[in-house]
């Protein structure tokens, strides 16, 4: 009960994380 919300929560969180941590590394990466 309020399995399927848990887990769409840790999805969309992982999934922010993520991008959050491409974009840094995207960021880092490119010369300026």
């Amino acid at each position: 009960m309020g399995g399927e919300i848990f887990t769409a929560a840790i999805l969309s969180f992982t999934l922010i994380l993520v991008g959050i941590g491409l974009g840094y590394l995207l960021l880092k990466v490119a010369p300026d």
